[in-house]
């Protein structure tokens, strides 16, 4: 059976771009193939859990214990499905990655305790978010929850930025120099004393940067990118 129709599908499930007949017809198809009833299964998993918990007869803060229960009494079944989908997205497009990992990111970083309470490591650095759009998510270095990057949100050395499907952000340093990243992408801040280091573990971003500018420098999992001119792109499959 030819399954690649029902996995794009999939992906459009994830996303959140799916039609609801096309919902129907995945639903269907998976009654009769394993494979994809598998697969459809473990992107579901937590859609269900944070759907329950957050049902209109909750309060917020009730609804983020019902998650943690959730997932800590079922934690040989859920983590383990979690697991799974992160093994099974690792060849997959970045734009799917992006759309579990907000989900499970924010879910796991409220299950073990620590959004919004640890301080990050980094040293704070001269950046500043300088445009906003949809929903991009910030680690701090050292630590294991993911927060809603702010427009008032400081910047520390080795922050982890990660933009959603339909999101998109500009850092901005302080000599003005600007770089944009693009949504499905994640960039982590390497380095920013004298001169300035990014690493792009997957998706788009253009820097733009004022003239003379100190050395600046983005790696990628492909080598390393060093900027000559004052624009540039760089892009990472």
């Amino acid at each position: 059976m030819d399954c690649e129709k029902y996995k794009k599908l999939i992906e459009k499930y994830i996303e959140g771009t799916i039609s609801n007949e096309h919902v129907a017809e995945l639903k269907t198809h998976s009654e009769t193939c394993e494979q994809c009833k598998e697969e459809f299964a473990q992107c579901t998993v937590l859609e269900d859990v944070v759907r329950e918990a957050f049902s209109s007869r909750m309060s917020a803060e009730e609804g983020r214990a019902s998650v943690m229960a959730s997932l800590s009494a079922g934690s040989n079944i859920t983590m383990r499905r979690a697991q799974y989908n992160l093994d099974w997205l690792a060849g997959r497009r970045a734009s799917i990655a992006a759309g579990i990992l907000l989900a499970i990111g924010l879910t796991l970083g409220f299950y073990m305790g620590r959004a919004g309470t640890d301080k990050p490591t980094g040293a704070k650095v001269p950046m500043r978010i300088a445009e906003l759009n949809g929903t991009v998510l910030v680690r701090h270095e050292g630590l294991d929850a993911w927060k809603v990057l702010k427009a008032d949100s400081n910047i520390h050395l080795g922050d982890t930025f990660h933009s959603a499907a339909r999101s998109a952000f500009v850092l901005e340093m302080e000599d003005k120099s600007r770089i944009e990243v693009n949504q499905n992408s994640m960039l982590v801040l390497k380095l920013y004393n004298g001169q300035t280091q990014f690493f792009l573990e997957y998706g788009r971003c253009t820097a733009a940067l004022e003239s003379p500018h100190p050395p600046f420098f983005i790696r990628t999992p492909h080598g390393r990118v060093e900027a000559l001119g004052t624009e540039f792109t760089v892009t990472v499959e």
